[in-house]
């Protein structure tokens, strides 16, 4: 499994994320968004510069969460971060579906940006998501 792989896995496994969305199969993507898709939806996609050191990846990746509401967009952002950044060690730490997470943290919280455009707005995220270099397939 790779980086990008486990946080779609997440994402898709997390009902307190997916209850927020339509359908959540057809409104989670990796890259950017098709053009034609429905609201709310997620995409989100690696940020060049990752590095390693010592076996461990460590790579960031923006998690895009877009709504026709700001509440909407807003709630959905929120339950990402308590997936993966949530406070007390409660995040993604661990194994999941044999992926070793070492670490999950808040790169960046973008606010709310208004796309009018599509008539939408867009809550991002940055999360970085550590792991030993070992557990990519």
């Amino acid at each position: 499994m790779q980086g990008h792989e486990a946080v779609g896995y997440s994402l898709l496994q997390t009902s307190a994320v997916t209850s927020l969305l339509y359908s959540s199969t057809a409104s989670v993507h990796h890259g950017t968004r098709p053009l034609d898709d429905n609201l709310p939806c997620i995409n989100y996609y690696a940020i060049p510069g990752g590095d390693r050191w010592n076996g461990m990846e460590r790579e960031r990746f923006s998690i895009n969460c877009r709504a026709s509401s700001q509440s909407v967009a807003v709630a959905i952002k929120r339950a990402v971060l308590d997936l993966f950044v949530a406070s007390n060690g409660t995040g993604i730490y661990g194994t999941m579906n044999n992926f070793d997470v070492a670490r999950a943290s808040l790169a960046n919280d973008g606010g709310l940006i208004p796309e009018p455009e599509d008539r939408c707005y867009n809550a991002p995220v940055d999360i970085y998501l550590v792991y030993a270099a070992t557990t990519v397939s």
